[in-house]
């Protein structure tokens, strides 16, 4: 069944009318209200027959799922933030290339067999998987379907018993939802953090000149802007400013409605509103998200406070719909129960829940951007060989600077290089099995761990285990 996005009616004769249409149960055996005549008749026959009441529900939950024209909530971002529809089994595998390397004419042009070299393009991926099943449940009554038909208003009200709730509930807990992974990626240090100089002396105009010349840069190829390093860009069009209420206060204000100014202070990019960087529905996102939902601190909540603006990506957020019965990204179910004599609805979603780690996106804020200090835990630790310690970085930044960290290890020169203790990416040390013991020590092994900031590389924390 086929239903509009918006479905504009003006009274339940209209809704009742815009039912019978669409339901083939319904149109085939019952006449249409008369518009100013009472719809209690159609209601008593409707009500008196399964079948049609069946129907009449089925097509009620359809309903729900668009937006009739009252005073229902739209997420700002839904439009930029959901990716597509997926079927079951389907994943989302994340690809992005980066630019070919360069090479020196006159290095290579005698070398013999170098044209032979196979050279593997710098492809990056990244596996985004389902992460978010939910449902919602509401009860509803015979006593007040039939009663829908009796009172001026009562389908409408019908409609917002059975989905309003449902479905306004879904739409929220997306928004909340979202806002969150934006603003850890932030606290995170995952998204790139430029300073307003002087931002509380500047004026709107010149506030929004700052983000005018960054969204400006970010049309130019650029590894500055991603936590991957890759050289690309985001016209435009592409872009999504999410902007602050307060920001964008001002700016309408001070800046886009003096005319005189117009042109030159319009952002280029699109844009949609945040109600704060640094509130958060923190009792609702901890039942959406569980062990996944990491609370913000005090401080941190005061830093995402400050921040005017996001810039990122139009691909930025990675959320794709479980396409239910191949119908939609949600789904209606309904059970009568004949003991009581009430229906429960459900309205189920499957969602994956992501963001790229690959796409531009900028943050701007007040405070400046740096590295305080980086410490490791545990800083001591024994473990005998054959075993894997895993190390932790803590990395204290201002500003939202990147907090990521490289790892590195040192230990006895003396040591056979296929026996060495190894670390990875994120931390984790492995210490072979026939790890040898130090010649000038014979008892233990010391080996130590370094974490060197990735944003200042001054700014290091150490570790040591003692190999026994």
């Amino acid at each position: 069944m086929a239903l509009n996005k918006v479905l504009k009616v003006n009274n339940d004769t209209e809704l009742l009318s815009y039912i019978i249409n669409v339901t083939p149960e319904l149109s085939s055996e019952i006449d249409l209200p008369v518009q100013g005549e009472s719809i209690q008749p159609i209601g008593k026959i409707i009500m008196s027959n399964e079948r049609y009441k069946n129907a009449f529900l089925n097509t009620i939950n359809l309903i729900g799922l668009t937006v009739i024209d009252r005073n229902y909530w739209e997420n700002p971002w839904e439009v930029f933030a959901n990716r597509g529809t997926l079927n079951y089994g389907q994943t989302v595998r994340e690809l992005i290339a980066d630019i070919a390397d360069v090479y020196d004419y006159n290095e290579f042009a005698n070398s013999p067999d170098h044209f032979l070299e196979n050279v593997v393009p710098n492809i990056y991926n990244y596996l985004h998987e389902i992460n978010y099943q939910k449902f919602y449940k509401t009860t509803t009554s015979d006593e007040q379907m039939a009663m829908a038909f009796n009172t001026e208003g009562g389908l409408f009200d019908l409609i917002e018993k059975i989905v309003g709730s449902l479905y306004e509930g879904y739409k929220y807990d997306k928004y909340i939802a979202d806002k969150y992974m934006l603003c850890r990626r932030i606290i995170d240090g995952t998204i790139t953090s430029l300073k307003i100089d002087n931002y509380a002396n500047l004026t709107p105009r010149q506030r929004v000149s700052k983000l005018k010349n960054v969204s400006n840069l970010m049309t130019f190829r650029s590894p500055n802007y991603n936590p991957a390093g890759i050289r690309i860009s985001t016209s435009f069009d592409k872009q999504i400013a999410i902007i602050n209420t307060d920001f964008e206060a001002d700016m309408s204000t001070e800046v886009l409605a003096t005319s005189f100014f117009r042109n030159e202070a319009e952002m280029k990019s699109r844009s949609a509103l945040i109600d704060g960087f640094g509130n958060h529905d923190e009792a609702r996102l901890k039942e959406l998200l569980g062990d996944a939902f990491v609370p913000f601190t005090e401080k941190e909540k005061e830093a995402l406070k400050n921040i005017p603006a996001v810039i990122i990506d139009e691909e930025w957020f990675q959320d794709y719909s479980y396409a239910m019965d191949n119908r939609a990204d949600t789904k209606m179910t309904e059970f009568f129960n004949p003991e009581s004599l009430k229906r429960n609805h459900w309205l189920h979603t499957w969602k994956v829940l992501s963001t790229s780690p690959f796409k531009n996106a900028v943050v701007f804020t007040i405070d400046t951007p740096a590295v305080t200090s980086v410490t490791v835990n545990p800083n001591k630790v024994s473990a005998s060989a054959g075993l894997d310690v895993q190390l932790q970085a803590v990395v204290a930044t201002t500003g939202f600077a990147n907090k990521a960290v490289t790892w590195s290890i040192t230990q006895d020169p003396e040591t056979d290089q296929a026996k060495k203790a190894t670390v990875d990416l994120n931390g984790k040390v492995h210490i072979p099995a026939g790890h040898i013991k130090s010649t000038s020590n014979q008892d233990a092994t010391l080996v130590k761990v370094t974490a060197t900031s990735v944003y200042d590389n001054t700014k290091k924390g150490e570790a040591s285990i003692t190999v026994l």
